[in-house]
Parts: structure tokens; sequence; C-alpha cells
């Protein structure tokens, strides 16, 4: 039996700096920050990540999370696919292949005029009373959707290096009380566009 649907927002799109010589670069993303909560109140352990590196899955990626509850479409609304599940440092990452050129061209463009593109894994599992992902539970749906409010608030620039610091961005991790703030803000946040859904529906 499937446990709950956990939608994660948390994670930065990169894309290397080409050499002259290339033409093409390869896409990647960090989807999970192992071992810390998000702003939903989740951990996602480096055990889980071992596992889902095992499975090495190939997964589909979307323009965000609700679109094909709008749609109904499944494969036609594909915007990349996401392979080459791995652990860097404390982050899981993947690559990723755009399938769909015009949306990679207009994520490339927004990122060059300065706009913050997030990514968000998506999948099914259940919860300890810490918020830690039971590992045995997990099931991975999407590695990532392409969203605007990731749940770790990590953005990067495309072309930008990973682990630079936008201007501005405390180093300091975020206190408990200002977690607390942020979650409660998310929760709103999600909740209140969740009921804009049911109304349009």
């Amino acid at each position: 039996m499937k446990g709950k649907l956990l939608i994660e927002s948390g994670g930065v799109l990169h894309k290397p700096a080409l050499k002259e010589s290339e033409t093409k670069g390869k896409w990647t993303a960090s989807i999970w920050k192992l071992d810390q909560k998000n702003l939903n109140g989740r951990i996602y352990s480096t055990e889980l990540a071992k596992r889902i590196c095992a499975e090495n899955k190939v997964t589909v990626a979307y323009d965000g999370h609700e679109v094909n509850w709008a749609t109904g479409e499944e494969y036609g609304i594909s915007k990349a696919v996401c392979s080459n599940p791995r652990i860097e440092g404390e982050e899981l990452r993947v690559d990723i292949k755009f399938v769909d050129k015009d949306y990679e061209a207009l994520l490339t463009s927004l990122a060059e005029e300065g706009v913050a593109i997030g990514v968000s894994s998506v999948g099914y599992g259940e919860t300890d009373d810490y918020g830690r992902i039971k590992e045995d539970t997990y099931e991975l749906v999407r590695y990532l959707d392409f969203v605007t409010m990731p749940a770790g608030e990590v953005y990067a620039k495309m072309g930008e290096k990973a682990g630079e610091r936008h201007p501005g961005q405390s180093e300091e991790s975020m206190d408990e009380s200002g977690a607390d703030e942020a979650l409660a803000e998310r929760r709103f946040k999600v909740a209140q566009a969740f009921a804009d859904l049911l109304i349009r529906r």
C-alpha cells in the first residue's frame, strides 16, 4: 500500500559553464539536502539516498506538480528526463536531459535574466515523529519537477557554480523558531494554492 504523497520542493538546477569547443552542457540538480530538515519538516536520510542510487531509476520531469491533474496528460507534458542519481557531498543529485528544447530555452533565458530556478521531488512514503522519511516506505515517483517555491529555499542561476551564495544570503543555519515560521508560511501557501486549484476545477 502506498504511503502519503510527499512533494518536496527543495533543490537547485545547475548548468555548468561551457568551453568554447562544446555545444551542449550537462544539466544537473540537487534534489535533497541529506539528513537536514527542510521547510516541509521532512528529513531525507543518507541511507534512503543510497537506496535510491542503487535502484538507479529514470524518471520524467514536469513544469510544476499540478499540471498532470489539470490536463490529464502523462508523457505529453514531460519537459525532461532525469537519471544517474548519486550522492555528492551531503546532497542527492541527478542529471537532467531536456526533451522539450523550447522549455530548456525558456529556463535558460529566465536564468540569464536572474530568475531563480527551483526543483522539487515527488514520491510516496511515511515519516516518523521527527519528520524523518522511513526508508522502507519511500517510493520514488519523479526525481524532480520544476517549481518556483522550493521548500529548501535554495536557488541557483543556471551556469552558477554549486555552493556559491547569492548576495544577501546568510551562511548561518536558520534557527528553530525561524524554521517553524518558514514552515508555517510554506504550509499556508501550499494550502492556499490547493484551494485555488479546487475552485478552478
